[in-house]
């Protein structure tokens, strides 16, 4: 189990909230103690997660070009919906080491089902990311629902297990992980969590305890329930529906 590779060089922070649902976008984005927020709609000729997507791509972009005018590295964390984290993931690998994907790459994390405007808005949000690895800064997306959780940074033919105790000192556990976006990580016992199937990443908790987060922590995972809930809802309620017994079976 490989999950992503991080930066160590100590950079400013940025986190962006970018979800979506029922042909809204919500961007809500946090530097220090300060935040701003837009409310997008989902272009008719786009699905949701192709939005999503260009959304990500055009907020890493402006949020680059901002601290590029500083001077200043900065570290852009993204919170997004789940199909737009699971394809970052594919583009990984391709992205390491400061490459831009090609067209083959592309192709490479497609499906068979994928449509051109798919392919486009992977084109998009990949070649966004890997300006703004080229500028100088780091940038990294997970789903909205992992934010309470640090990633971590498995060597190659290191295994761990749901449930596992990893003991870190000054960022290393005995076993070579490493935690992401904690260099100086220090905790004796911390619990592994294992998620996804075919790609498993492993994490732990970023509070020590998870029904006590701190501050900031607290801070952030409020303001991705409070975007969420800023979106309309899904109709789940079917009872006014009125489709004939003959449309309905028909169908």
């Amino acid at each position: 189990m490989t999950n992503t590779v991080s930066n160590s060089t100590k950079k400013a922070q940025v986190n962006l909230i970018i979800v979506g649902r029922e042909g809204k976008i919500r961007v809500c984005r946090m530097f220090g103690a300060k935040a701003s927020n837009s409310m997008l709609d989902v272009p008719k000729d786009l699905t949701l997660r192709q939005a999503v997507m260009q959304t990500v791509a055009d907020e890493i972009t402006k949020a680059s070009n901002a601290f590029v005018k500083k001077g200043q590295p900065v570290n852009i964390e993204v919170y997004t919906i789940g199909q737009v984290a699971i394809k970052y993931y594919q583009m990984v690998p391709y992205l390491k080491g400061g490459h831009f994907m090609t067209d083959e790459d592309i192709e490479a994390i497609s499906s068979e089902r994928d449509t051109t405007e798919d392919r486009c808005a992977y084109d998009d949000m990949a070649q966004a990311i890997a300006k703004v690895i080229a500028a100088g800064h780091g940038v990294h997306l997970q789903a909205s629902g992992n934010a309470d959780l640090f990633e971590l940074i498995i060597p190659e033919g290191v295994e761990v297990e749901e449930g596992q105790l990893l003991d870190f000192t000054d960022g290393v556990s005995p076993e070579g992980i490493m935690v992401r976006n904690w260099r100086n990580a220090n905790r004796k016992g911390a619990k592994v969590i294992v998620k996804g199937t075919r790609n498993r990443r492993a994490y732990i908790t970023k509070a020590a305890d998870p029904e006590n987060p701190y501050r900031d922590l607290a801070t952030l995972l409020s303001t991705i329930n409070g975007c969420w809930n800023s979106l309309p809802k899904p109709v789940v309620d079917k009872s006014n529906d009125d489709t004939s017994e003959e449309d309905l079976y028909a169908a």
